[in-house]
This record gives C-alpha cells, structure tokens and sequence, in this order.
C-alpha cells in the first residue's frame, strides 16, 4: 500500500495555465502545463524537469500548452505524449504566442524545439506502457480535433482527467468516450453551472443571422478560434446552405491545412473538404479590401479580437450599421471582444469608438455544459474521489458541491498548490 499524491499546480478555481502533478512512487507525471492565452501570461506553479518523466498533453490550446517549454531549458526533458495532430497544433499555436508576446516569454524557439523532439505521438485507445505498473491511455475527449482525456492505470486504481471534455456531437468532431469506472476523476467545470442551447436550433440561428447581414448589404465578420472552431463555423455555413461568399483568414488557414492532413481526427472529412473548398482564402490585403467592398462572411482570428487578421477586418467593419461582429465563442473579461459584445466600444490608436455594426453572440462551444457534466457524473460507477478543476471559483466551489451533497461523491475544487493524497 502506498500513496498517490495529486498536486494542482494550474487550473485551480479559475480557468487558465493548467497543470496537474500525478506523484506515483517512482514517477511523477504531468498532465498539461498551459499558460493563460494572452500577451504578459500567468504561468503554472514551477515544477523541476528532471523530476518529471512524463508530460501528457491533453490538446493545443495554450490554456494547456503555453508553459511546456519551460520543462526543456536543462539539457534534459521530459517524454512528451500526445496525438500527432497535437503536437503540430501545439507548434503553431505556442510560436503565435511567442510572436504576440514579441520575445518577453521566459523560453525561446529553442526550448520550443527540443519540446518537439522530446514529443512522442500517440494514437487514441494505444496504451502507453510507462512501466510494469503504469499504463496511460489517450481517449477522444470531443473538445477540438485530436484532444484527448487521459486515463491513468497504476497500483489497481483507475485515474480519469477529462480535460477539456465535449460529449455532444458536432459537425466537426464526434461526442467524447467516458470513462465510467475511474476510481479518481479530475475533471473539468468551464459550464458547470450553465447549459448550452440546443446545438442544432443555435447553428440555425447562428446561420439565419448571417444571411440576414449578408443578404442586406453587409459584412458579417466572425471571429473564431484558428483551432477547431473556424473549421466547426465553415462546416456548419455550408451544411445549412448558405449560399453567400466566405472568405478564410489568418493562421486559421493553416490550422485547416494541419486538419485536412489527418482525417482520422475528423467526424466527416469530406463534408470538411467540401467546406474548405468554397470558402476563399485571404492571401493579401488588396483581397481582403476587395471582400470587404461586397457582401460577405468572414472568418478569422483571433476568437476575442485581441489580434490577429480579425482586428484588421474589425477596424473597417465597425462603423456601418448593416455589417456585424458576430462571435461564436466565450468572450474573456478584459479581452476587446468582452468590451464589444457588452459596451459595444472599442479602443483604436488610443482613441474610444462606438461599434455601429450589429453585435451578436451565439453559443457554439467546445465543452460540456451543466447538463453534459451531469450526465457524465451520472455514468460514474465506483468513483471515490471527483477533483474539480478549470472553472471560475463560484463554479468550480459550488459544482464540487453539488457533487458532494447530490450525488454522495467526496468531491473537492482544490485551490492552487492544494495536494490531494490517495491510497493506492
């Protein structure tokens, strides 16, 4: 008999820079190391590399990745383990980082590259044999394309991380695999208090909007994600049979590009296909001056604004009455999205600006809601302990809670540094 220690060193009562240290005896494992995604980000608590064995990347986004290559400024790393779609996602999106932060992150493309050689791809549902004792296992988790949940088996007990989980199926990705016999859960709480709308009544809406703008003489810019939702939001145009022009733009057009190299990863790759080829890709700026001039929908990052080939578009789009900023994602306190959708103001070159565009906001999330959680909660069948992470305090707190005084389950929402010990 031994004992297991987990330690929450991100993603604590917040959502951001996550990072859990699995303590097994001999091994200690690192599931995620992100940072939060913007310029001057948080980190998670230090860990020392050459204490770590294992790193499992759970997916790209920088919430999960952005502290990686912090583990690989000594001569030696850890193994990293992830799909190989994530991993190149990684790459893409840790360079953006490094590029918007203009070479005051405390890593360089060097711990950035040895992080790369260090990555190990792994297939879903492929065991990961660490030693005789330690199996790791990658299951869909539904969230982008090649985002996993990780399963742990060590000593006879089952250790389940969903990450960032998404059960419901989407035009891009199939609904997430569950584990139901873990005897420890860490998962995540983003919605925990909040349920989405029906997806198919919300791509409906979403779809009807857009044509509206479009068939009145605007333009309807969209900002997205480059990782999974751009792709979602041109499934989804065409699937409803919008008929209007479409352009691509930024590193989303890359992001595609890596997708349509791994079809495994892809519910439909030919619908994603057909969807990639009617849409226009930006390549200069005289087109993109020439897509403005008629009626339009563009897709672009970055997802809040804060950057990107989308801030471009906004600056030219935001005085006239009939275009529209349409967001398709969760907007961030602080971030120039958040101000738009809820002052309809913005700051260019220093000075204050009223948004006469339309402003609109339909929810196309990549995470479980309340109802979604609940289900996967209901399908738990001998889990002893549930650790609730990634969540803001009040629904991280009050989700562990819940958990607790409806369903009988010793569950807690850790704070930052917290160290869980388990039996094994």
């Amino acid at each position: 008999m031994g004992r297991l220690k987990i330690k929450i060193l991100g993603g604590a009562r917040k959502v951001g820079a996550s990072a859990i240290l699995l303590d097994i005896g001999q091994k200690k494992i690192l599931l995620d190391y992100g940072s939060t995604p913007s310029k001057n980000p948080e980190f998670p608590l230090p860990v020392d590399p050459l204490d770590i064995h294992a790193v499992v990347l759970t997916h790209a986004h920088i919430d999960h990745s952005g502290a990686l290559p912090l583990l690989y400024k000594r001569a030696k790393g850890p193994m990293l383990f992830a799909t190989p779609i994530t991993i190149e996602y990684s790459d893409l999106l840790i360079r953006d980082m490094m590029k918007i932060n203009n070479g005051k992150l405390p890593y360089t493309i060097y711990e950035l590259e040895k992080m790369l050689e260090a990555a190990i791809p792994v297939r879903y549902n492929e065991p990961i044999e660490i030693d005789d004792d330690l199996v790791i296992t990658l299951l869909n988790a539904g969230h982008v394309p090649g985002s996993a949940s990780v399963l742990i088996e060590t000593n006879g007990k089952k250790i389940w991380y969903t990450g960032d989980i998404n059960t419901v199926e989407t035009h891009l990705l199939e609904g997430a695999d569950i584990v139901t016999d873990a005897d420890i859960v860490i998962m995540e709480s983003t919605y925990a208090n909040r349920n989405h709308p029906e997806r198919r009544k919300e791509e409906k809406r979403f779809v009807k909007a857009v044509k509206k703008v479009v068939k009145e003489g605007g333009v309807a810019l969209i900002p997205s994600f480059s990782v999974g939702r751009s792709q979602e939001v041109m499934c989804i145009l065409r699937h409803y049979r919008f008929k209007g022009k479409v352009a691509l733009d930024g590193m989303a057009q890359t992001a595609t590009s890596i997708l349509l190299s791994y079809p495994e990863y892809i519910k439909d790759y030919k619908a994603l296909k057909a969807s990639v080829n009617r849409v226009k890709w930006m390549r200069t700026k005289s087109e993109r001056k020439k897509m403005l001039k008629r009626p339009s929908a563009v897709i672009s990052p970055a997802g809040m604004l804060s950057g990107g080939w989308a801030e471009w578009y906004l600056q030219r789009v935001y005085k006239k009455e009939e275009n529209a900023i349409i967001f398709v994602s969760y907007q961030v306190p602080g971030t120039p999205g958040h101000r738009i959708l809820n002052e309809k103001k913005i700051r260019i070159n220093g000075k204050e600006k009223e948004v006469k565009a339309q402003v609109m906001y339909f929810d196309l999330s990549a995470h479980a809601g309340r109802k979604e959680l609940l289900e996967i909660v209901s399908k738990f069948e001998n889990a002893e302990k549930v650790i609730v992470v990634h969540g803001e305090e009040e629904d991280a707190v009050k989700f562990a809670g819940e958990l607790r005084d409806n369903y009988g389950f010793d569950a807690v929402a850790p704070e930052l540094g917290e160290v869980i010990y388990i039996d094994v």
